[in-house]
């Protein structure tokens, strides 16, 4: 009887440690299944009851910064969409430890299955730039989330490495006004 107790003390004390620490194991292990179902594949992900519907739309982006991701960056997406065809605007500024700077550029792509495939032309710092650009719908219904992968220099263009894992960012659909 002593020994039973005792194991059961110490399944306490593990569900106890589980409770926790769910903030650190638990999307560690909700990552791994995901990746081990190919589900951070994009060409297969499809929400067929969330759309981006046709005409204009506006969208916001901020990021206050931390200690892990020293830099505050706000941005503004404008785009239209006609059929299959994206094009818009995106501006923006960003600001660090060693470094405030603004951009903006345009946003020409394609909508597939409520995921957009953009290229993003910019000028930073007086420099110009292209950027790959992956966005699909939010779950939550209320804006979009960019797919952010560690990006690959193919000769004058910024490319997303798909091969590796990627961060969503946010972004909040807002009111397309003269003040964005």
């Amino acid at each position: 009887m002593k020994a039973f107790r005792i194991f059961l003390l110490v399944l306490i004390i593990i569900g106890i440690i589980a409770l926790i620490t769910q903030n650190i194991w638990v999307p560690k292990l909700v990552n791994k299944i995901l990746l081990s179902e190919k589900i951070a594949s994009i060409s297969n992900v499809e929400q067929p009851d969330l759309t981006l519907v046709e005409g204009r739309q506006c969208y916001s982006y901020n990021h206050i910064g931390t200690k892990n991701e020293p830099y505050t960056v706000n941005e503004f997406i404008n785009i239209n969409i006609v059929g299959k065809k994206v094009t818009g605007s995106k501006s923006g500024t960003q600001s660090g430890p060693d470094m405030t700077n603004g951009y903006n550029g345009t946003i020409t792509g394609t909508l597939n299955n409520n995921i957009i495939n953009d290229v993003f032309s910019y000028t930073i710092e007086g420099s110009p730039n292209k950027e790959t650009e992956i966005y699909r719908t939010r779950v939550d219904q209320i804006g979009i989330e960019k797919l952010r992968y560690p990006l690959i220099d193919k000769g004058r263009m910024l490319v997303p490495d798909t091969t590796k894992e990627f961060k969503t960012l946010l972004y909040a659909r807002v009111g397309c006004t003269a003040s964005n």
